[in-house]
């Protein structure tokens, strides 16, 4: 990627702690300081509190793409800068100003590839946000599900015994059960 004039280091944004759908924070018109304050309205102070792991990595990853953005825009204009002076004449200074040149592609190269890994690794961290929520809600809806069909069973075998028993009061006991229930010393007719 040597064309860096047209690289926006704007691509790679902040993440903010969960998806945020609705109206984004830059506006038309917005000043950089108003987008800023927009921005920073979503991230809360963490010093008074436990923080979790991936909640310190997520602002970490966030203030390392603003550190790199700023990185980029000074290499992009320290080798415009340079780029200028290599075409002056003077062959010590056009010498220097070619290495200034490299020096800041490596850098630009460098910084655009952090720059990827860094949002591969917010996309990562905001994918398994999302999978723990919802295995907490399949977990939650497991045992909801699990204590409905278990009152659906107590309330269809509360309903066969009923049956049975409405039955037997009718019709007595089935074959075989009144020798049973009068060898243990029941009466076998409910009635």
């Amino acid at each position: 990627m040597d064309d860096f004039e047209m690289f926006d280091p704007g691509l790679f944004g902040l993440w903010p702690k969960e998806a945020v759908y609705g109206a984004a924070p830059a506006r038309e018109g917005w000043s950089e300081a108003q987008t800023q304050e927009a921005v920073d309205a979503f991230f809360l102070e963490t010093k008074s509190g436990e923080v979790a792991p991936q909640e310190e990595l997520r602002v970490l990853l966030n203030d390392m793409t603003r550190e790199m953005r700023g990185q980029f825009d000074y290499f992009r204009d320290l080798r415009a800068a340079a780029a200028s002076l290599v075409d002056d004449g003077d062959e010590a200074a056009g010498k220097l100003a070619r290495a200034d040149v490299k020096a800041a592609t490596d850098a630009m190269s460098l910084i655009v590839r952090t720059l990827e890994k860094v949002d591969g690794l917010q996309r990562q961290l905001a994918r398994d946000r999302e999978l723990e929520v919802e295995s907490r809600g399949v977990a939650a809806g497991y045992d909801e599900i699990k204590a409905h069909f278990l009152q659906l069973i107590e309330e269809r075998a509360d309903e066969r015994a009923r049956t049975l028993f409405e039955t037997w009061k009718r019709d007595g006991a089935p074959p075989g059960t009144a020798g049973r229930l009068e060898s243990a010393g029941e009466d076998a007719d409910p009635g």
